[in-house]
């Protein structure tokens, strides 16, 4: 299982987070700990967390995809020491995730350099992109190309899921690809995110997101997700993706509530579903039933509700949202319960 080391610091970092952000919540003074804790802890989600999960699936999936042995596989585990070093000086040096992340994106554009393979040129073009934003400390384009990621990857890993879920010979089994509809949502959606951020609260944005919204809600419902309702693991990559055009559409009502759709829902549930996913295939169970991990995927969903309406309400605000950093810290508690020992020790 390549993808251990990295998804258990994923599943580790995102505990930590959560704890580091409740004494905040509860009034204390952690300035001495870290100084600036609302902006540490978006950095820590996008040029963190998330690509530690990404540096576990690309890991995987690259040779799969480029049908070709791992360019540099003798390198992939220096990936772990670098992020350890980039996520221990974080709280004082805020560029310190870049290199990490400008190494996975050599490691990536490496791969696919050397299989000539241009379908999957664009998944190398946003991780280096997003290693640039990390160095910049631009979160909020970091933000916006974590999504462009979800969109590809998700565009291939829900309709696959399912295919395979319903006996499908492959994807093309649930709908006929249209190379011009998917160019017009990726265009329309560049074109909302832009909008959002250059001037998050012009009629121009609201209007783009909106179209956005409608062309990722058509490009969803073509991949049947009402027919995973039987399978809450297939059915969690497609309730993440959902929050994709949710968060386009509240950039017209609630620039702040899209934030949360887009970060707890589009890229935390979606690599938590992509992460138990890809330990149950390997595992030799991909479609297995678990109470524990479907209670960790609803606590996710739980908490993107509770921060979306944090944005929104007026008195008791911290309220929500230690009622969200308690369901996602539960969430996290579990997704340890059902894999930490197969990520420590390689078995269960």
């Amino acid at each position: 299982m390549p993808f251990r080391p990295f998804f258990l610091l994923t599943a580790l970092d995102a505990l930590l987070a959560v704890g580091l952000w409740v004494p905040a919540l509860l009034g204390w003074d952690v300035s001495n700990v870290i100084a600036d804790l609302p902006g540490w802890h978006g950095r820590a989600l996008l040029f963190g967390t998330l690509p530690a999960m990404m540096a576990g699936f690309l890991r995987t999936a690259l040779p799969r995809w480029t049908k070709r042995p791992l360019v540099g596989a003798r390198l992939w585990p220096l990936l772990v020491p670098l992020w350890l070093a980039g996520r221990a000086l974080s709280p004082w040096v805020v560029p310190a995730h870049a290199p990490f992340l400008a190494a996975l994106a050599l490691l990536v554009t490496a791969q696919i350099a050397a299989a000539r393979d241009r379908r999957n040129a664009v998944v190398a073009a946003l991780v280096g992109a997003l290693a640039g934003a990390a160095l910049c400390d631009a979160v909020p384009s970091g933000l916006a190309l974590s999504l462009g990621l979800v969109m590809v990857l998700g565009g291939r890993i829900a309709p696959s899921l399912t295919a395979t879920h319903l006996g499908l010979p492959g994807k093309a089994g649930l709908f006929t690809g249209r190379p011009w509809f998917e160019r017009a949502a990726a265009l329309a959606a560049a074109g909302a995110l832009a909008g959002w951020l250059a001037e998050p609260s012009s009629g121009t944005t609201a209007a783009a997101s909106l179209l956005a919204a409608l062309m990722q809600t058509a490009r969803l419902l073509q991949w049947w997700g009402w027919r995973t309702l039987d399978r809450p693991s297939v059915l969690a990559v497609h309730t993440a993706y959902a929050c994709v055009p949710l968060g386009f559409a509240a950039v017209a009502a609630s620039p702040g509530m899209a934030v949360h759709f887009w970060t707890v829902g589009a890229l935390g549930l979606m690599g938590f579903a992509v992460m138990s996913s890809m330990i149950r295939k390997h595992a030799g169970n991909a479609f297995g039933r678990s109470a524990v991990v479907t209670g960790c995927y609803a606590l996710i969903g739980f908490a993107v509700v509770l921060r979306a309406a944090a944005a929104v309400v007026g008195e008791g605000r911290s309220l929500w949202l230690l009622a969200a950093a308690g369901a996602w810290g539960v969430a996290v508690v579990l997704f340890l319960a059902a894999f930490g020992r197969l990520l420590v020790c390689g078995r269960s």
